[in-house]
C-alpha cells in the first residue's frame, strides 16, 4: 500500500507541477501587457474558440439526438452502431485528419471554416454521444409518466421533467467536445484553409523560436476556463440530484 501512495503522489506531482510552473511564471504584469500586444495570438484564440464553440454545439445536439434514438434500435443494430461510434476513439489522429483531408480532396471541398467545423464536429461527435448515452441511461422516467399522467403538455413535460435531468449531461457532453475542438492541433493542421490559425498551431509556430511569457498568461487563461466547466458541470449535477 505504501508503493502504492507512493506511486501515486509522484503521478499527482509529475502532473501538477508543470501547472504550478505555468501559474508562477503566468501571473505578472508583463504576462498579460504582452499578450495584449500579441494581436496575432489573440486572433487564434478568437478563431479557435468560435471553432470550438460552434462545433460544440453541433456535436451535443447530435450526440443527444443519437442518444435518445439509440434505445429505440432492435438490439442488434444497436450494438453495430455502438461498435462504429467507438471506432474514431481507436484510431490514431493522425489517420484521421489524413483521412479528412482525403475526403475533403476528393469532394472538391473549399478547405476554410466549413471544413473545420466538420472535421471537429466528425471526432467530437462520439464524445458527446457517449456523455449523453450515458446520461439518458440514468433518467428516472417516473417522472416524466407522472408529468404526463396530471395530463402536462409535451412542452411543459420536456420544460419540467426532461431537461433538468438532461442539462448536466448537455453541459459535460458540451464542456468536452469544446475542450477536444480547442485543444485539436493535427486534424485542424491537415484541414484549415489559408486564413485560419488556429490557437495550437500558432502556439507551435512561435515554440520553434521561443516560450514567451505571454504563452504561460495565456496557458493560466486557458486553465481557468477549463477549471470553470468542471465547475459549473458540477453544480449543475449537484442541482439536478437535489431536485430528483
Amino acid at each position: 500500500m505504501r508503493l502504492l501512495s507512493a506511486v501515486f503522489t509522484g503521478v499527482i506531482i509529475f502532473l501538477w507541477l508543470p501547472l504550478v510552473l505555468t501559474l508562477r511564471k503566468g501571473l505578472s504584469l508583463e504576462g498579460v501587457d504582452r499578450l495584449l500586444a500579441n494581436h496575432d495570438l489573440l486572433s487564434s484564440l478568437q478563431q479557435s474558440l468560435l471553432l470550438a464553440g460552434a462545433s460544440a454545439v453541433i456535436a451535443t445536439a447530435m450526440g443527444t439526438l443519437t442518444a435518445l434514438a439509440l434505445p429505440r434500435l432492435s438490439k442488434a443494430w444497436r450494438g453495430r452502431f455502438e461498435t462504429l461510434l467507438l471506432v474514431p476513439l481507436l484510431l490514431p489522429e493522425i489517420a484521421l485528419g489524413l483521412a479528412l483531408l482525403v475526403w475533403f480532396v476528393k469532394i472538391g471541398a473549399n478547405f476554410g471554416w466549413g471544413t473545420l467545423i466538420a472535421g471537429h464536429v466528425g471526432f467530437s461527435f462520439t464524445y458527446a454521444t457517449l456523455v449523453m448515452k450515458a446520461n439518458i441511461e440514468s433518467l428516472d422516467r417516473s417522472l416524466i409518466d407522472a408529468a404526463r399522467d396530471l395530463g402536462a403538455p409535451n412542452r411543459a413535460v420536456f420544460r419540467h421533467a426532461l431537461l433538468p435531468q438532461l442539462l448536466p449531461g448537455l453541459i459535460a457532453s458540451f464542456a468536452t467536445a469544446f475542450a477536444l475542438s480547442l485543444d485539436d492541433f493535427l486534424i485542424s493542421f491537415f484541414i484549415k484553409g489559408m486564413d485560419q490559425v488556429t490557437l495550437p498551431i500558432k502556439i507551435f509556430s512561435m515554440l520553434r523560436l521561443s516560450v514567451g511569457v505571454e504563452i504561460y498568461t495565456l496557458s493560466l487563461f486557458l486553465c481557468g476556463i477549463s477549471i470553470l466547466g468542471v465547475l459549473v458541470s458540477q453544480l449543475c449535477f449537484k442541482k439536478n440530484r437535489s431536485r430528483s
